[in-house]
Protein backbone atom coordinates (compact mmCIF):
# COMPACT_ATOMS: atom_id res chain seq x y z
CA UNK A 1 0.00 0.00 0.00
CA UNK A 2 1.27 3.49 -0.77
CA UNK A 3 2.28 5.53 2.24
CA UNK A 4 1.13 8.82 0.81
CA UNK A 5 -2.14 10.44 -0.15
CA UNK A 6 -2.75 13.56 -2.22
CA UNK A 7 -3.96 17.05 -1.53
CA UNK A 8 -6.68 18.72 -3.58
CA UNK A 9 -3.90 20.35 -5.58
CA UNK A 10 -2.43 16.93 -6.43
CA UNK A 11 0.68 17.28 -4.21
CA UNK A 12 1.73 14.19 -2.29
CA UNK A 13 1.13 14.42 1.44
CA UNK A 14 1.88 11.86 4.16
CA UNK A 15 -1.11 10.38 5.98
CA UNK A 16 -1.32 10.63 9.75
CA UNK A 17 -0.09 7.69 11.80
CA UNK A 18 -3.69 6.72 12.61
CA UNK A 19 -4.66 6.69 8.93
CA UNK A 20 -1.63 4.67 7.94
CA UNK A 21 -2.30 1.87 10.46
CA UNK A 22 -4.21 -1.12 9.12
CA UNK A 23 -7.56 -2.11 10.61
CA UNK A 24 -7.08 -5.02 13.00
CA UNK A 25 -10.75 -5.73 13.82
CA UNK A 26 -12.31 -8.92 12.46
CA UNK A 27 -13.75 -7.77 9.14
CA UNK A 28 -15.86 -8.88 6.20
CA UNK A 29 -16.36 -7.48 2.71
CA UNK A 30 -19.73 -8.21 1.11
CA UNK A 31 -19.75 -7.83 -2.69
CA UNK A 32 -22.72 -8.40 -5.00
CA UNK A 33 -20.98 -10.79 -7.41
CA UNK A 34 -17.70 -11.48 -9.19
CA UNK A 35 -18.42 -11.93 -12.88
CA UNK A 36 -14.84 -11.16 -13.88
CA UNK A 37 -12.00 -8.90 -12.75
CA UNK A 38 -13.38 -5.50 -13.69
CA UNK A 39 -13.86 -2.17 -11.93
CA UNK A 40 -15.92 -3.19 -8.89
CA UNK A 41 -13.95 -6.40 -8.42
CA UNK A 42 -10.71 -4.43 -8.44
CA UNK A 43 -12.15 -2.24 -5.69
CA UNK A 44 -12.62 -5.31 -3.49
CA UNK A 45 -9.10 -6.51 -4.30
CA UNK A 46 -7.69 -3.15 -3.16
CA UNK A 47 -9.82 -3.26 -0.01
CA UNK A 48 -8.02 -6.43 1.10
CA UNK A 49 -5.00 -4.23 1.79
CA UNK A 50 -6.86 -2.19 4.41
CA UNK A 51 -6.72 -4.92 7.04
CA UNK A 52 -4.01 -6.42 9.23
CA UNK A 53 -5.67 -9.85 8.87
CA UNK A 54 -7.27 -10.93 5.58
CA UNK A 55 -11.00 -10.12 5.68
CA UNK A 56 -13.57 -12.70 4.68
CA UNK A 57 -15.27 -11.96 1.37
CA UNK A 58 -18.90 -13.04 0.97
CA UNK A 59 -20.80 -12.78 -2.31
CA UNK A 60 -23.66 -14.20 -4.34
CA UNK A 61 -21.63 -15.56 -7.27
CA UNK A 62 -17.91 -15.81 -7.99
CA UNK A 63 -16.14 -16.77 -11.21
CA UNK A 64 -13.02 -17.63 -9.21
CA UNK A 65 -11.03 -18.75 -12.23
CA UNK A 66 -11.13 -15.16 -13.56
CA UNK A 67 -9.87 -13.61 -10.30
CA UNK A 68 -6.37 -13.14 -8.87
CA UNK A 69 -5.53 -16.01 -6.48
CA UNK A 70 -5.43 -13.78 -3.38
CA UNK A 71 -8.92 -12.47 -4.05
CA UNK A 72 -10.32 -15.87 -5.03
CA UNK A 73 -9.01 -17.47 -1.84
CA UNK A 74 -10.53 -14.70 0.31
CA UNK A 75 -14.07 -15.58 -0.88
CA UNK A 76 -15.59 -17.70 1.88
CA UNK A 77 -19.19 -17.96 0.75
CA UNK A 78 -21.36 -17.76 -2.35
CA UNK A 79 -24.88 -18.98 -3.09
CA UNK A 80 -25.18 -22.70 -3.85
CA UNK A 81 -27.85 -21.83 -6.43
CA UNK A 82 -25.26 -20.25 -8.72
CA UNK A 83 -23.52 -23.63 -9.15
CA UNK A 84 -26.58 -25.38 -10.56
CA UNK A 85 -26.34 -26.72 -14.15
CA UNK A 86 -27.59 -24.15 -16.63
CA UNK A 87 -27.16 -21.39 -14.02
CA UNK A 88 -23.45 -21.37 -13.25
CA UNK A 89 -20.94 -19.21 -15.08
CA UNK A 90 -18.18 -21.00 -16.97
CA UNK A 91 -15.25 -18.71 -17.66
CA UNK A 92 -16.35 -15.71 -19.71
CA UNK A 93 -19.65 -17.43 -20.54
CA UNK A 94 -21.92 -15.55 -18.09
CA UNK A 95 -24.46 -18.30 -17.41
CA UNK A 96 -27.93 -17.42 -16.11
CA UNK A 97 -27.35 -16.64 -12.44
CA UNK A 98 -28.45 -13.02 -12.93
CA UNK A 99 -31.99 -14.39 -13.36
CA UNK A 100 -31.85 -15.05 -9.61
CA UNK A 101 -32.02 -11.32 -8.83
CA UNK A 102 -35.44 -11.66 -7.10
CA UNK A 103 -33.79 -14.03 -4.60
CA UNK A 104 -30.72 -11.88 -3.90
CA UNK A 105 -32.24 -9.54 -1.24
CA UNK A 106 -33.17 -12.54 0.89
CA UNK A 107 -29.76 -14.11 0.37
CA UNK A 108 -27.81 -11.05 1.53
CA UNK A 109 -30.13 -10.41 4.47
CA UNK A 110 -29.63 -14.00 5.64
CA UNK A 111 -25.81 -13.95 5.65
CA UNK A 112 -24.44 -14.84 9.09
CA UNK A 113 -22.18 -11.95 10.10
CA UNK A 114 -21.93 -12.72 13.82
CA UNK A 115 -18.48 -11.95 15.18
CA UNK A 116 -17.53 -9.35 12.57
CA UNK A 117 -16.71 -5.91 13.96
CA UNK A 118 -16.27 -4.13 10.60
CA UNK A 119 -18.40 -4.88 7.54
CA UNK A 120 -17.93 -3.19 4.16
CA UNK A 121 -20.68 -3.74 1.60
CA UNK A 122 -19.40 -3.17 -1.93
CA UNK A 123 -22.75 -2.63 -3.58
CA UNK A 124 -24.34 -1.83 -6.92
CA UNK A 125 -27.28 -4.16 -6.33
CA UNK A 126 -28.24 -5.99 -3.12
CA UNK A 127 -25.10 -6.24 -0.95
CA UNK A 128 -26.14 -3.04 0.85
CA UNK A 129 -28.93 -5.06 2.48
CA UNK A 130 -26.74 -7.20 4.75
CA UNK A 131 -27.50 -7.20 8.50
CA UNK A 132 -24.29 -6.93 10.57
CA UNK A 133 -24.52 -7.66 14.32
CA UNK A 134 -25.48 -4.88 16.70
CA UNK A 135 -22.54 -2.58 17.36
CA UNK A 136 -20.63 -3.48 14.21
CA UNK A 137 -19.48 -0.76 11.83
CA UNK A 138 -21.14 -1.07 8.40
CA UNK A 139 -19.62 1.08 5.66
CA UNK A 140 -21.23 0.88 2.22
CA UNK A 141 -18.96 1.53 -0.76
CA UNK A 142 -21.68 2.38 -3.27
CA UNK A 143 -20.80 1.89 -6.94
CA UNK A 144 -24.35 3.11 -7.66
CA UNK A 145 -27.80 2.59 -6.19
CA UNK A 146 -29.48 -0.33 -7.95
CA UNK A 147 -29.75 0.83 -11.56
CA UNK A 148 -32.60 -1.54 -12.43
CA UNK A 149 -35.03 0.23 -10.12
CA UNK A 150 -33.79 3.82 -9.82
CA UNK A 151 -32.41 4.63 -13.29
CA UNK A 152 -35.03 2.96 -15.44
CA UNK A 153 -34.77 5.51 -18.26
CA UNK A 154 -31.05 4.97 -18.79
CA UNK A 155 -31.38 1.21 -18.25
CA UNK A 156 -33.76 0.55 -21.14
CA UNK A 157 -30.87 -0.25 -23.48
CA UNK A 158 -29.09 -2.50 -20.97
CA UNK A 159 -31.91 -4.99 -20.44
CA UNK A 160 -33.87 -6.35 -23.36
CA UNK A 161 -36.62 -8.86 -24.08
CA UNK A 162 -37.79 -11.13 -21.27
CA UNK A 163 -35.18 -9.77 -18.86
CA UNK A 164 -36.52 -6.23 -19.26
CA UNK A 165 -40.08 -7.49 -18.74
CA UNK A 166 -39.07 -9.33 -15.55
CA UNK A 167 -37.18 -6.33 -14.17
CA UNK A 168 -40.10 -4.00 -14.87
CA UNK A 169 -42.38 -6.36 -12.97
CA UNK A 170 -40.02 -6.42 -9.98
CA UNK A 171 -39.19 -2.71 -9.97
CA UNK A 172 -41.66 -1.51 -7.34
CA UNK A 173 -40.92 -4.32 -4.89
CA UNK A 174 -37.15 -4.01 -5.30
CA UNK A 175 -37.31 -0.23 -4.93
CA UNK A 176 -39.19 -0.51 -1.62
CA UNK A 177 -36.73 -3.10 -0.34
CA UNK A 178 -33.70 -1.11 -1.50
CA UNK A 179 -34.91 2.09 0.17
CA UNK A 180 -35.33 0.25 3.49
CA UNK A 181 -32.02 -1.59 3.17
CA UNK A 182 -30.22 1.67 2.36
CA UNK A 183 -30.85 2.92 5.89
CA UNK A 184 -28.81 0.08 7.47
CA UNK A 185 -25.21 1.18 6.77
CA UNK A 186 -23.47 3.35 9.34
CA UNK A 187 -22.09 5.52 6.54
CA UNK A 188 -21.64 5.68 2.77
CA UNK A 189 -18.74 6.16 0.40
CA UNK A 190 -19.54 6.77 -3.28
CA UNK A 191 -17.43 6.01 -6.31
CA UNK A 192 -18.02 9.45 -7.91
CA UNK A 193 -19.82 12.75 -7.50
CA UNK A 194 -22.77 11.60 -9.61
CA UNK A 195 -23.16 8.47 -7.47
CA UNK A 196 -23.04 10.56 -4.28
CA UNK A 197 -25.85 12.67 -5.73
CA UNK A 198 -27.90 9.51 -6.40
CA UNK A 199 -27.31 8.26 -2.85
CA UNK A 200 -28.67 11.55 -1.55
CA UNK A 201 -31.61 11.63 -3.99
CA UNK A 202 -32.75 8.01 -3.70
CA UNK A 203 -31.67 7.08 -0.17
CA UNK A 204 -31.61 10.40 1.68
CA UNK A 205 -28.04 9.65 2.84
CA UNK A 206 -24.81 11.60 2.53
CA UNK A 207 -21.82 9.95 0.88
CA UNK A 208 -18.15 10.87 0.81
CA UNK A 209 -16.56 10.44 -2.62
CA UNK A 210 -13.62 8.01 -2.76
CA UNK A 211 -12.81 7.21 -6.41
CA UNK A 212 -12.05 3.57 -7.24
CA UNK A 213 -8.44 2.42 -7.50
CA UNK A 214 -6.75 2.22 -10.88
CA UNK A 215 -3.55 0.23 -11.46
CA UNK A 216 -1.70 3.21 -12.95
CA UNK A 217 1.61 1.35 -13.02
CA UNK A 218 0.18 -1.02 -15.64
CA UNK A 219 0.31 1.85 -18.14
CA UNK A 220 2.98 4.14 -19.57
CA UNK A 221 2.93 7.53 -21.25
CA UNK A 222 6.48 7.20 -22.55
CA UNK A 223 5.84 5.39 -25.86
CA UNK A 224 5.56 7.35 -29.13
CA UNK A 225 2.02 8.01 -30.29
CA UNK A 226 0.64 7.04 -33.68
CA UNK A 227 -0.70 10.32 -35.10
CA UNK A 228 -4.35 10.14 -36.03
CA UNK A 229 -4.93 6.77 -34.33
CA UNK A 230 -7.76 6.67 -31.79
CA UNK A 231 -8.98 4.00 -29.41
CA UNK A 232 -12.39 2.89 -28.08
CA UNK A 233 -12.54 0.10 -25.41
CA UNK A 234 -15.95 -1.02 -24.18
CA UNK A 235 -18.62 -3.68 -24.43
CA UNK A 236 -20.54 -3.55 -27.70
CA UNK A 237 -23.82 -2.43 -26.18
CA UNK A 238 -25.95 0.50 -27.23
CA UNK A 239 -25.42 2.86 -24.28
CA UNK A 240 -21.65 2.81 -24.99
CA UNK A 241 -22.49 4.27 -28.46
CA UNK A 242 -20.31 2.00 -30.64
CA UNK A 243 -22.46 2.45 -33.76
CA UNK A 244 -22.51 6.23 -33.46
CA UNK A 245 -18.75 6.38 -32.86
CA UNK A 246 -17.99 4.14 -35.84
CA UNK A 247 -20.34 6.21 -38.02
CA UNK A 248 -18.56 9.40 -36.90
CA UNK A 249 -15.30 8.08 -38.36
CA UNK A 250 -16.99 7.78 -41.75
CA UNK A 251 -16.70 11.58 -41.72
CA UNK A 252 -13.02 11.40 -40.69
CA UNK A 253 -11.34 9.32 -43.43
CA UNK A 254 -7.87 10.63 -42.59
CA UNK A 255 -8.12 9.27 -39.02
CA UNK A 256 -8.12 5.67 -37.77
CA UNK A 257 -10.13 4.07 -34.96
CA UNK A 258 -9.45 0.77 -33.18
CA UNK A 259 -12.48 -0.60 -31.32
CA UNK A 260 -11.85 -3.25 -28.66
CA UNK A 261 -14.85 -5.08 -27.29
CA UNK A 262 -17.38 -7.86 -27.63
CA UNK A 263 -21.13 -7.81 -27.24
CA UNK A 264 -24.52 -8.08 -28.91
CA UNK A 265 -23.88 -5.27 -31.42
CA UNK A 266 -20.84 -6.95 -32.98
CA UNK A 267 -22.49 -8.06 -36.24
CA UNK A 268 -24.24 -4.74 -36.74
CA UNK A 269 -21.01 -2.89 -36.09
CA UNK A 270 -19.10 -5.03 -38.60
CA UNK A 271 -21.67 -4.18 -41.25
CA UNK A 272 -21.68 -0.45 -40.45
CA UNK A 273 -18.00 0.27 -39.83
CA UNK A 274 -16.15 2.24 -42.55
CA UNK A 275 -12.68 1.10 -43.75
CA UNK A 276 -10.83 3.31 -41.25
CA UNK A 277 -12.47 1.54 -38.26
CA UNK A 278 -10.95 -1.73 -37.01
CA UNK A 279 -12.83 -4.04 -34.62
CA UNK A 280 -10.42 -6.07 -32.49
CA UNK A 281 -12.78 -8.08 -30.26
CA UNK A 282 -11.39 -9.17 -26.90
CA UNK A 283 -7.85 -8.15 -25.91
CA UNK A 284 -5.64 -9.06 -22.97
CA UNK A 285 -4.64 -6.42 -20.45
CA UNK A 286 -1.12 -6.37 -21.88
CA UNK A 287 -2.48 -5.79 -25.39
CA UNK A 288 -4.74 -3.04 -24.10
CA UNK A 289 -1.82 -1.33 -22.39
CA UNK A 290 0.06 -1.27 -25.70
CA UNK A 291 -2.97 0.10 -27.56
CA UNK A 292 -3.46 2.81 -24.95
CA UNK A 293 0.23 3.73 -25.05
CA UNK A 294 0.35 4.27 -28.82
CA UNK A 295 -3.05 5.91 -29.30
CA UNK A 296 -3.24 9.65 -29.83
CA UNK A 297 -6.72 9.87 -28.28
CA UNK A 298 -9.36 7.85 -26.44
CA UNK A 299 -13.13 7.98 -26.98
CA UNK A 300 -15.58 7.35 -24.14
CA UNK A 301 -19.04 8.77 -24.81
CA UNK A 302 -21.27 6.46 -22.76
CA UNK A 303 -22.70 7.74 -19.48
CA UNK A 304 -20.92 5.92 -16.63
CA UNK A 305 -20.95 5.84 -12.86
CA UNK A 306 -17.19 6.50 -12.96
CA UNK A 307 -15.23 5.34 -16.03
CA UNK A 308 -11.97 3.55 -15.24
CA UNK A 309 -10.97 3.23 -18.91
CA UNK A 310 -10.77 7.02 -19.13
CA UNK A 311 -8.25 7.01 -16.27
CA UNK A 312 -6.27 4.20 -17.92
CA UNK A 313 -6.13 6.16 -21.18
CA UNK A 314 -4.96 9.35 -19.47
CA UNK A 315 -2.36 7.35 -17.50
CA UNK A 316 -1.10 6.24 -20.93
CA UNK A 317 -0.83 9.83 -22.17
CA UNK A 318 -3.93 9.75 -24.39
CA UNK A 319 -6.42 12.65 -24.14
CA UNK A 320 -10.09 11.72 -23.76
CA UNK A 321 -13.22 12.71 -25.65
CA UNK A 322 -16.01 12.14 -23.12
CA UNK A 323 -19.71 12.70 -22.66
CA UNK A 324 -20.41 15.67 -20.41
CA UNK A 325 -22.43 13.62 -17.95
CA UNK A 326 -21.89 11.09 -15.18
CA UNK A 327 -18.53 10.03 -13.81
CA UNK A 328 -16.52 11.63 -16.62
CA UNK A 329 -16.89 14.98 -14.86
CA UNK A 330 -14.71 13.69 -12.02
CA UNK A 331 -11.97 12.62 -14.47
CA UNK A 332 -11.91 14.85 -17.55
CA UNK A 333 -11.17 18.57 -17.13
CA UNK A 334 -11.37 20.38 -20.49
CA UNK A 335 -9.15 21.71 -21.91
CA UNK A 336 -6.44 20.28 -19.66
CA UNK A 337 -6.74 16.55 -20.34
CA UNK A 338 -9.56 16.13 -22.85
CA UNK A 339 -12.75 17.50 -24.32
CA UNK A 340 -16.49 17.03 -23.73
CA UNK A 341 -19.35 16.41 -26.13
CA UNK A 342 -22.90 17.18 -25.04
CA UNK A 343 -24.70 14.77 -27.38
CA UNK A 344 -23.37 11.28 -28.07
CA UNK A 345 -26.33 10.32 -30.27
CA UNK A 346 -25.11 12.50 -33.16
CA UNK A 347 -22.26 11.07 -35.28
CA UNK A 348 -21.70 14.55 -36.71
CA UNK A 349 -21.10 16.06 -33.27
CA UNK A 350 -18.87 13.14 -32.30
CA UNK A 351 -16.83 13.70 -35.46
CA UNK A 352 -16.41 17.37 -34.53
CA UNK A 353 -15.18 16.34 -31.08
CA UNK A 354 -12.69 13.81 -32.46
CA UNK A 355 -11.39 16.37 -34.96
CA UNK A 356 -10.90 18.92 -32.18
CA UNK A 357 -9.07 16.33 -30.08
CA UNK A 358 -6.83 15.46 -33.02
CA UNK A 359 -5.97 19.09 -33.76
CA UNK A 360 -5.02 19.97 -30.18
CA UNK A 361 -1.49 19.50 -28.82
CA UNK A 362 -1.27 17.36 -25.69
CA UNK A 363 1.61 16.60 -23.32
CA UNK A 364 1.46 12.87 -22.42
CA UNK A 365 3.22 13.32 -19.08
CA UNK A 366 0.84 16.10 -18.07
CA UNK A 367 -2.11 13.88 -19.01
CA UNK A 368 -0.72 11.10 -16.84
CA UNK A 369 -0.15 13.48 -13.94
CA UNK A 370 -3.80 14.56 -14.13
CA UNK A 371 -4.96 11.13 -12.91
CA UNK A 372 -2.33 10.37 -10.27
CA UNK A 373 -5.01 10.93 -7.60
CA UNK A 374 -6.72 7.71 -8.74
CA UNK A 375 -3.87 5.37 -7.77
CA UNK A 376 -4.43 2.23 -5.70
CA UNK A 377 -2.37 3.73 -2.87
CA UNK A 378 -4.45 6.92 -2.82
CA UNK A 379 -7.64 4.82 -2.67
CA UNK A 380 -6.39 2.80 0.30
CA UNK A 381 -5.23 5.91 2.16
CA UNK A 382 -8.63 7.58 1.73
CA UNK A 383 -10.55 4.45 2.71
CA UNK A 384 -8.44 3.99 5.84
CA UNK A 385 -9.09 7.60 6.78
CA UNK A 386 -12.86 7.05 6.44
CA UNK A 387 -12.76 3.86 8.51
CA UNK A 388 -10.72 5.54 11.24
CA UNK A 389 -13.13 8.48 11.46
CA UNK A 390 -15.96 5.98 11.89
CA UNK A 391 -14.16 4.31 14.76
CA UNK A 392 -12.65 1.20 13.11
CA UNK A 393 -9.63 -0.15 14.97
Amino acid sequence: MASTGQSAEGQLIPPSADEAALVSARSAIIHDWFQGFHGSERVVAAMLGLFAQPPDVLTFQAARELLPPELASAIKRESALTRLPGIRQRGHNPGRWRWLLPYMPRYFESLDLDGYEVVISSSHACAVGVRPPSGALHLCYCHTPMRYVWLTETEQDRARGVRRWVLNGLKSRLREWDRRAAQRPTAYVATSSVVAERVARFYGREAEVVPPPVALDDFTAAEPKQPGHFLWVHRLVSYKRPLEVADAFRQLPDLHLTMVGVGPLENELLELAPPNVELRGWASREELAELYATSSGFIHVGEEDFGITMVEALASGAPVLALDRGGSRDIVSPPDNGLFVSDASSPARLAEGVRALAETSWDPEELRASVSRFSEGAFQTRMLAVLRRLGAR
